[in-house]
């Protein structure tokens, strides 16, 4: 092993030039000062050995820095089962009814309601408030809340079986003032 004293006084020359505080007095360097010289002369000298054994052919890694590559990672894929409906049996499917209440504006006393004109309408919605069974807006609109009072009224009053059909449904809303 070579070293070339000369390429190596160079290196260390320079790492020495770059540092400004290198032509002061020793004793004017602090601590950190010194380390950092320190530091730079030894990473030159470093350099240099490097050079000289990869040109001599001592580089113990072959002829390139070594390098740390990673193995391609394989892509991971769910693959869904697949069913084979020709060896099972066909599902039997069965479908079931489902309530679904009627809306309160699909009732027999919905239309009656709308068939009244705006002033009925809010005047039935006084007189239901007047009574207790109503608490909303005097909107003259049929809604849940409306919707209730009168289905509580006709049962306070014996009259729930009229509001099966929208003639009795009239019956229930002209007793009210309507």
């Amino acid at each position: 092993m070579t070293i070339d004293l000369r390429k190596t006084a160079i290196a260390a020359l320079a790492a020495l030039s770059l540092v400004p505080a290198a032509a002061a007095p020793a004793h004017a360097l602090g601590k950190k000062d010194k380390a950092f010289i320190a530091g730079a002369a030894t990473a030159a000298v470093a350099g240099v050995v490097m050079q000289n054994m990869r040109a001599n052919g001592q580089w113990p890694f072959g002829q390139q820095q070594p390098r740390y590559a990673a193995p391609p990672a394989q892509p991971q894929y769910y693959v869904q089962p697949r069913a084979t409906y020709a060896t099972t049996a066909p599902r039997q499917v069965t479908y079931q009814p489902r309530y679904v209440a009627p809306s309160v504006h699909s009732t027999p006393a919905a239309q009656a309601f709308r068939e009244l004109s705006p002033q009925m309408r809010r005047e039935v919605q006084i007189s239901l408030a007047r009574y207790g069974y109503y608490s909303g807006s005097i909107d003259g609109a049929w809604g849940p809340g409306t919707s209730a009072a009168v289905d509580a009224y006709a049962r306070d009053s014996g009259r729930i079986g009229q509001l099966g059909s929208v003639a009795g449904a009239y019956g229930v809303m002209d007793s009210l003032g309507g």
